[in-house]
């Protein structure tokens, strides 16, 4: 009966375009020390394994398996597993991008002071090579944001809400040693994007709607970064696909279970 109605829900939202809804409570949440400069109410998820529920969106994405995961894509890799035998371990592909990460919410967050650790980080390649997408970015809604879709069931850990061009975007950084030049060439993180998005759009933890996406691929050489921008049309062909992997995936998770023994 519950995966009748999650379809039929699911349905619903791939013929309504459903990643926004009309209105949101008025209030602001973030799970990182910024969000959208307003006074916090009590974190909601601060109980929850935020390491394990900001790891489910590519569960399902990578659930089909190796073909349909994103490739060289290095922070991604942790879940997808390598796909090359050149790439380096895991420990460090973790931590270049989590200072990847750290450094860009170093600079993004305006209540963060910088201190010898965080001027250490600014000097990376990644950085560098992100240094002319930044100067279009404004405006910084969330850093590292919980979001929460209700309906359909599932939580995230996106990684930016701001402006890019005077857009408001759902911003995904990733770091590659391999040229991204096209969105195709990034596997599934529009997916991911516009999964993010759809949550943030459901969930009343947040006082705006985000029509539009944004990934940006940073390389360790530091070469210039890909931008790939998503518009709200982009956005909506790829929420009919993310709804359809969930459905999947769902249903996959539903007979693994069944299969079970008592």
């Amino acid at each position: 009966m519950k995966m009748k109605l999650f379809q039929t829900i699911c349905r619903q939202l791939r013929s309504s375009k459903g990643f926004s809804v009309e209105s949101a409570a008025l209030v602001a949440f973030s799970t990182s020390s910024y969000s959208c400069g307003r006074k916090k109410k009590v974190n909601p998820y601060e109980e929850v394994d935020q390491e394990k529920y900001s790891n489910l969106v590519q569960s399902v994405l990578s659930s089909r398996g190796v073909a349909h995961t994103p490739g060289s894509v290095e922070e991604d890799a942790l879940l997808c597993g390598p796909v090359s035998k050149h790439k380096p371990p895991k420990q460090d592909i973790f931590l270049q991008g989590k200072r990847f990460h750290e450094a860009l919410e170093s600079i993004l967050s305006p209540q963060e002071t910088f201190k010898e650790r965080d001027e250490n980080l600014l000097k990376s390649g990644y950085i560098e090579s992100v240094q002319h997408i930044l100067k279009d970015v404004s405006g910084v809604r969330a850093l590292e944001s919980a979001v929460q879709h209700e309906t359909l069931n599932y939580i995230g850990l996106l990684d930016c809400v701001a402006e890019y061009q005077g857009k408001l975007c759902v911003i995904d950084w990733k770091t590659s040693e391999k040229p991204k030049p096209f969105i195709q060439s990034t596997f599934d993180n529009p997916l991911q994007v516009v999964a993010y998005m759809g949550a943030m759009n459901h969930d009343t933890n947040y006082s705006f709607q985000v029509q539009c996406g944004l990934i940006v691929v940073a390389y360790k050489d530091g070469s210039p970064a890909h931008p790939h921008f998503m518009d709200a049309e982009l956005c909506s062909q790829y929420w009919a696909k993310w709804l359809l992997r969930l459905e999947e995936y769902m249903e996959k998770k539903k007979n693994q279970n069944i299969q079970k023994p008592e």
